[in-house]
Formats: structure tokens, C-alpha cells, sequence
């Protein structure tokens, strides 16, 4: 479960990233200083279940909130959310007042929410134009898991917090990081989050940046980055149902883990281009491409022969909880950049028809290829 609670972990992250120094450690609590400041120091206590664990976080909250001169409030907020992403949906509009919202906005605001994430998550498994009753359960799990914040100020704007506590990697004995069931586990809740925004800016720039609408090839090729008749869906709940002139999307990554790379923080849409959005939802509603897999891992073999249009990789992944080793073509071009992340040893991701019979070897005919940017490459992160 997603909690906001304070913990030894979560203090020491703060603080460490805030310019303060650990003096001294013991068994129940250590004490930390701030940077040039010998006479000042706070305790950190170690055992969330000491029957004056509470009073310590409050006291400490105290002190450091004085030396930023914040509220305490922020200062906790801040602490319990060093390891948890916030997604912010906002909607702005001049009929939102004090921070009041009509009925009819604030139901599609929070409807959008469930709707985004569970979209997102369909995505993050498999790409579809239009899932109907396709959607996995496990998209509709992982949006059962996600917490939202307390709606803030700033037109009006719903938090909803997921978890970016990541598991430990672990290595084959000459050194190649290898993918472990329990870890890659733990990189779903961000890598939903990835999906979200790339769908997002994708479903943005093809409605909204440009002087012409979409085409169908277009549209079709947007499923690819995880842009589905159901995302369309949840954002016209806002602008269209809701009557909101704008809803934007900010994400705002956990400060104790690596930030994604190559990923819009924030993505907006405006009311004036319902009619787009409902189009382009009613042409992928309307398709009939075939669902595609969505694997990620980490290259373990490539090979290219003389004068061949393509080379040959092997994938090291998961496959219903296992792992498999998947083998697939690339043209010349993004073989070779395939070989650039295998040289970086980052993880990718790929999408495509996956033909996975039990005691055969796997292999799939791979539609979209690319680095997996929810995370960083191995090397970074030891």
C-alpha cells in the first residue's frame, strides 16, 4: 500500500539533500547537524514503533521548517514524499472561485483521474487503440493502489501519489546486471507514469500543435506511444463534459529517486480543441489493429551479418512473472541504437506481436523500439 507516513529513511533523504550531516549514529537515533552550524542539531529517530517517535518527527519538523522558514506542514509533506511521484491534474477556468469548483468540473476532474491512470497502466502492458472490456486487471489493480493528495489551491488541482521505492539490482557473476522478478516489480508504478506522459504529449502535439488535424495513419501511429480512444476519453471529461477552458497534467518526480529522462513534465489541453480530441477518439474507438505486447529488459546478445538489412537481438525480459529471453529483428538504423543502449547498459522497451509458446523460444515482430525512459541505465544507478 501507497502511504505519506514518515519513516527513518524518508528523514535521512531530506535532510542529506537539505545540507545537513550526520555527527552521530546509534542504535535508536542519530543526530544531524546543518551545513556551518555547529550549535544547532536534530534528532532522527530510527524506530517508527518508540512510543516517542511522534513527538521526535514533530520536533524536528520544527527546527528544520524554522531554518527554511516554511510551515511545518510543508516541511513533513515534503519529507513523507521523497520517495513518492505526484502527478497533478489541474483544471483552470474563470468559473473556479476561492478555490471552488463547479459539481459538474469537479466530477470530471476526478473521474479523469481513475480514467488517466487505468488508461495509462492498460498501456504500460499492452498498446491498444481501443480496449472496450480488454482492459488487463492489472490496470485497474494498480489504479486501486494510487492515493490522492489534498486538493490544493492553483485553480484547482487533485494529487494523485504513487510509489518510486524501487527494488535492489542484483548481478550475474562477471558483473552483467541481470532482471529479478521482485525488482522489476517495483518500476511499474513509474513506468505507468512514462506511458502517461509520452501519451500525453503525443495526444497533445497531434491535437493541439499544429494547423491541421491529425491523419488517420497518424492517429493509428500515436497508438504506438500509448495514445488510446480511452485516454482521449478521460481528457474530454475535463474540457468537455467538465466545461473546463484547461486541464493540465504536471508530474513531479519523487526527490530521493532517479528522474526519468526525456519525459515532459507537463502537458496541457484547452477547450477549443474538443472537436479534434473527439475525432481522434472516434477514429481509434473505430480500429481494428491488433493489440501489441509491451516488454521491457535489458540486451543481452546482438549479432549482424555482412550485407543483411537487419540484425538479430536478444532480449532478457519477464514474461508472466518469468524470466525469458526474446529474440527479435531490427533494421540497420535501430540496431544501431540498440547497440548504443546495450553499450550503455540501459533498459528498453518494445512493442510488437509476441509469440511466447511454453517450451519454445520467444520471439517477437517488433512495431515500436526504444530506451526505457522511466529510469536510468544500469551504470547510473549503482
Amino acid at each position: 500500500m501507497i502511504t505519506s507516513d514518515v519513516g527513518f529513511d524518508e528523514l535521512i533523504s531530506y535532510l542529506s539533500r537539505a545540507g545537513w550531516t550526520r555527527t552521530h549514529s546509534g542504535a535508536l537515533a542519530e543526530l544531524w547537524q546543518p551545513s556551518g552550524d555547529a550549535e544547532s542539531s536534530v534528532l532522527v529517530p530510527r524506530a517508527a514503533d518508540a512510543a516517542d517517535f511522534e513527538r521526535t518527527i514533530a520536533i524536528l519538523t520544527t527546527e528544520v521548517a524554522r531554518r527554511e522558514q516554511r510551515p511545518p506542514e510543508d516541511v513533513r509533506r515534503d519529507i513523507a514524499r521523497q520517495f513518492l511521484d505526484v502527478t497533478d491534474l489541474r483544471a483552470k477556468d474563470d468559473d473556479i472561485d476561492e478555490g471552488t469548483i463547479s459539481l459538474q468540473a469537479g466530477i470530471g476532474l476526478f473521474s479523469a483521474a481513475n480514467h488517466l491512470m487505468v488508461s495509462a497502466a492498460a498501456a504500460t502492458i499492452h498498446r491498444q487503440g481501443y480496449y472496450g472490456t480488454s482492459i488487463p486487471k492489472a490496470a485497474y489493480a494498480h489504479a486501486r493502489r494510487l492515493r490522492l493528495g489534498q486538493t490544493r489551491q492553483g485553480s484547482y488541482v487533485v494529487p494523485i501519489i504513487s510509489s518510486a521505492r524501487f527494488g535492489a539490482m542484483s548481478r550475474h557473476e562477471d558483473g552483467v546486471p541481470r532482471l529479478e522478478v521482485e525488482s522489476e516489480d517495483t518500476y511499474f508504478d513509474r513506468r505507468v507514469l512514462a506511458t502517461l506522459s509520452r501519451s500525453l504529449e503525443t495526444l497533445s502535439e497531434m491535437a493541439m500543435n499544429r494547423d491541421r488535424a491529425p491523419s488517420r495513419s497518424e492517429v493509428l501511429d500515436s497508438v504506438g506511444e500509448g495514445v488510446s480512444s480511452e485516454l482521449c476519453a478521460a481528457v474530454l471529461e475535463v474540457i468537455d463534459k467538465g466545461k473546463v477552458d484547461l486541464f493540465d497534467v504536471s508530474f513531479h518526480w519523487a526527490a530521493a529517486s532517479p528522474v526519468p529522462v526525456e519525459l515532459r513534465n507537463r502537458v496541457f489541453f484547452t477547450r477549443e480543441y474538443v472537436p479534434i480530441l473527439t475525432e481522434v477518439r472516434r477514429e481509434l474507438k473505430e480500429s481494428e489493429a491488433p493489440s501489441d505486447t509491451v516488454l521491457y529488459g535489458v540486451i543481452r546478445r546482438m549479432s549482424l551479418k555482412a550485407n543483411e538489412e537487419s540484425g538479430r537481438v536478444a532480449l532478457e525480459t519477464l514474461i508472466d512473472g518469468r524470466r525469458r529471453s526474446v529474440s527479435f529483428d531490427l533494421d540497420l538504423e535501430t540496431y544501431r541504437r540498440a547497440a548504443q543502449y546495450h553499450g550503455e547498459r540501459r533498459r528498453v522497451v518494445v512493442t510488437g506481436v509476441l509469440h511466447a509458446t511454453p517450451g519454445r523460444p520467444a520471439s517477437m515482430k517488433v512495431r515500436t523500439f526504444g530506451p526505457d525512459r522511466s529510469i536510468l541505465t544500469f551504470d547510473q544507478a549503482d
